[in-house]
C-alpha cells in the first residue's frame, strides 16, 4: 500500500481541530470574571457561582441565564444573569421564565410519575388498557413504558399536524390512532422529540379519573398544591414578558466546535443521513420551526401551545424545588421513586434518531452517577442547553435554564457542564468531610 496525501489527507484534516482545539479555545475564551450577576450561594458552594460568573466573562452567555441547584431538600444554589431580552435591555430577574424546550419531557413525565404513583397507570400497562383506538395498525402491544422510552415507533404522525389540531387534543388523539408506526413498537428506540407529548397527553386524557389533558393535570395535581410557576404552555397573558430566545451565531457555531469537536459528530449523525426518518420528524408539524434564523417558540401563539413535548415555561428555582420535592419523596412515594431512578433501556443499540444510543427509561434520560458506583442520575436535555437533573442517591436537583441558545446540548453545553461539574466538585468536598462519601 502506497503511503501518499491521497492515503491520509482526509485524516489529516480531520483531526487539524482536535489537535489545535486546546490553544485556540484558550485564545477564543480567556478568562475574565464579570460580577453582574445576581442571587445566592451557600459558601460550600461558591466554586459555582464563580463558575456562573466565568460563562458570562469569556461571552459564552450572550443573553441571559439561570441556574439552580437544592441539596438534601435546601436551596444551596440560585444565580441569574444577563438579559431576558437583550434588544429591550430586560433584564433577567429572579421570577423570569423561559422556554424549556425538550427538558418539558421531565416535566410530563413527573406527571406519568404521580399517576402511576395513585394508581392510575403502570409502566408495564399497554396503552390501549385506557385508550383502545391506539392500537390500530400494530401498535396494540405498546406499552406505557415503550412510549416513555422512545420505543413506541411513532417519531412522527402520518397524517399533517396543523396548530389547530394542536388546540384541538381530540383531533391529535386521533392523528395519533391513524399513524402507522416506522417500526414495530418495543423493538427499537427512536427518539420522539414532538411526538412523545402527543401520545402521554392522549394517554393522561385516558386514564385520569376527570378526563383532564397533561396540561390541566400538572396545573392542578402540582403546580398549584406546591405553589410552582411552571406551566405546559405559556399563558396567553404571559408570554410577552417570557425571555426572548436567539439563535447561536456562525462565529459561536464555529467557535463551540473548536472548543469542542463532538459537536460536529453528533451534528453529523442527526443530519448527514442515508434514510428520510429525521426529515418527516422536522417536516411535520412543518409550523414548528427552530434552525438559523428562525426561532418560532418567540411566538405567543405557538409557546402557550398545548405541546407537552416542548413548551413547558417556568423560572428555575421553582423547577429545580420540583425535582427536589421528587428526589426527596414529598409528590411520590419511595417505590415509584426507586422505579424510576434506573433506567429501563441500559444496553447497546442503534439508536434509530440520535444513532448513538442513550440510555433512557421512565421518560428520562440517565447517566452514570458521578460520586456512587453503580448509581444513575436521571433528567432531560433540552435544545440550546437547557437541563433538569435528579440524583436520589446524593439527593441533588439541578436546573439551567438559558435563553442565548448553544450549538451544544447535555454534555456537549459547555455553560451547563461548568456549572455541573462545580456542583460535583462541591458535593464531593461536602461528603469527604462528613465522611460519607461512598
Amino acid at each position: 500500500m502506497r503511503l501518499d496525501f491521497d492515503t491520509f489527507g482526509c485524516l489529516y484534516l480531520f483531526a487539524i481541530p482536535f489537535v489545535v482545539q486546546p490553544f485556540l479555545s484558550c485564545w477564543l475564551t480567556p478568562y475574565v470574571n464579570d460580577d453582574d450577576v445576581s442571587g445566592y450561594v451557600d459558601e460550600r458552594f461558591q466554586s459555582v457561582l464563580e463558575a456562573f460568573r466565568r460563562n458570562f466573562g469569556q461571552g459564552e452567555e450572550r443573553d441571559g441565564a439561570a441556574f439552580a441547584v437544592y441539596y438534601k431538600g435546601q436551596e444551596v444554589v440560585n444565580l441569574w444573569g444577563g438579559y431576558a431580552d437583550k434588544e429591550s435591555q430586560r433584564k433577567w430577574k429572579e421570577d423570569t421564565k423561559t422556554v424549556m424546550f425538550s427538558a418539558s419531557k421531565a416535566i410530563s413525565s413527573i406527571v406519568i410519575a404521580v399517576m402511576v404513583d395513585r394508581g392510575y397507570l403502570n409502566y408495564d400497562d399497554r396503552i390501549i388498557e385506557y385508550w383502545p383506538e391506539y392500537g390500530k395498525y400494530g401498535k396494540n402491544g405498546t406499552t406505557v413504558e415503550d412510549v416513555l422510552s422512545h420505543k413506541a415507533g411513532l417519531p412522527y404522525l402520518s397524517d399533517t399536524v396543523s396548530i389547530e389540531d394542536v388546540k384541538n387534543g381530540w383531533k391529535i388523539m386521533e392523528k395519533v390512532e391513524n399513524s402507522v408506526p416506522a417500526w414495530t413498537p418495543g423493538t427499537a428506540s427512536g427518539y420522539h422529540a414532538v411526538t412523545f407529548g402527543f401520545i402521554l397527553d392522549g394517554l393522561v386524557r385516558k386514564a385520569d379519573p376527570k378526563g383532564r389533558d397533561i396540561k390541566t393535570f400538572f396545573e392542578e395535581e402540582i403546580a398549584q398544591l406546591y405553589d410552582l410557576d411552571i406551566q405546559i404552555g405559556a399563558k396567553k397573558s404571559e408570554a410577552p414578558y417570557l425571555t426572548r430566545l436567539t439563535m447561536p451565531s456562525l462565529w459561536e457555531f464555529t467557535r463551540d466546535i473548536i472548543k469542542d469537536p463532538k459537536i460536529l459528530i453528533m451534528l453529523g449523525l442527526m443530519y448527514v443521513r442515508f434514510d428520510t426518518l429525521v426529515d418527516k420528524m422536522r417536516s411535520n408539524p412543518d409550523w414548528l420551526l427552530v434552525n438559523y434564523d428562525t426561532m418560532v417558540l418567540n411566538d405567543p401563539e405557538i409557546v402557550s401551545l398545548n405541546l407537552p413535548a416542548v413548551t413547558a415555561v417556568a423560572n428555575v428555582r421553582d423547577v429545580s424545588r420540583l425535582l427536589s420535592m421528587i428526589v426527596e419523596k414529598e409528590i411520590i412515594s419511595n417505590t415509584t421513586l426507586l422505579e424510576i431512578s434506573k433506567p429501563t433501556l441500559n444496553s447497546w443499540h442503534l439508536e434509530k434518531v440520535t444513532i448513538w444510543p442513550v440510555i433512557k427509561g421512565h421518560g428520562f434520560f440517565y447517566e452514570k452517577h458521578p460520586l456512587v458506583p453503580g448509581a444513575f442520575t436521571f433528567g432531560h436535555p433540552g435544545y440550546g442547553g437547557q437541563f433538569v437533573h435528579m440524583d436520589a442517591e446524593s439527593q441533588i436537583s439541578i436546573t439551567y435554564l438559558s435563553n442565548g441558545l448553544k450549538t451544544g446540548t447535555g454534555e456537549l453545553c459547555g455553560t451547563y457542564m461548568r456549572l455541573f461539574n462545580e456542583v460535583y466538585n462541591s458535593v464531593r468536598r461536602i461528603e469527604e468531610d462528613n465522611g460519607s462519601l461512598f
